[in-house]
């Protein structure tokens, strides 16, 4: 099966500010596995993340808060159809976006935006590896991985990582406590997938 989740993150922002913006409310159970619907932490380096299960979830979220607010990272990822993608913002206005989708091209990667000036490196180590790999059995989607490395090269996080720095996130489960009528993300024309 694999994952089919979706992540936000803002930096130097605190998780319970975070929550009250987005309509959460932190129950304090722990939720070390993010097995619930949604769980947030505090990163040690100051980002503040939320975790979702719903693949689709991200296509809602603003990341135009009503306070200011610095870097904003959202990254979405279906290991099932071979789907990933990762956009920046900063103080709400989109800046790039990186994604890979297998069901468009077998090495696509569509690259918008002012980029990361990690991502050069990033590419140019993948896009090696999937050519090492063509050559060979060809079963590994390495393009898929640079979206994710991406934003993990930004905030740190990495989905799959029990461990950030030497260090375990405190991940809780997180509930909405308010309901929003659907609003137009800016996240929505790239992360809409089935």
């Amino acid at each position: 099966m694999g994952f089919k989740i979706s992540w936000l993150a803002f930096e130097a922002l605190d998780k319970a500010t975070l929550l009250d913006a987005l309509g959460f409310h932190d129950t304090g159970v722990s939720d070390e596995a993010n097995e619930a619907p949604f769980s947030a932490a505090q990163l040690p380096n100051g980002w503040s993340i939320i975790w979702s299960n719903d693949f689709g979830w991200i296509e809602t979220q603003s990341v135009k808060l009503p306070f200011p607010t610095q870097r904003a990272i959202a990254c979405q990822l279906h290991e099932g159809l071979m789907f990933s993608a990762a956009r920046g913002a900063d103080d709400g206005a989109e800046k790039w976006s990186v994604s890979h989708d297998t069901q468009t091209a077998l090495h696509d990667l569509t690259l918008v935006g002012d980029l990361p000036s990690t991502l050069p490196e990033i590419r140019s180590r993948l896009l090696r590896e999937q050519q090492e790999e063509d050559r060979n059995s060809a079963e590994v989607d390495f393009i898929f991985e640079i979206p994710i490395e991406l934003a993990q090269s930004i905030t740190g996080f990495r989905h799959d990582l029990w461990e950030i720095d030497g260090r375990r996130p405190d991940w809780t489960i997180i509930e909405q406590t308010s309901v929003t009528p659907r609003q137009r993300s800016f996240f929505r024309s790239l992360f809409s997938r089935s």
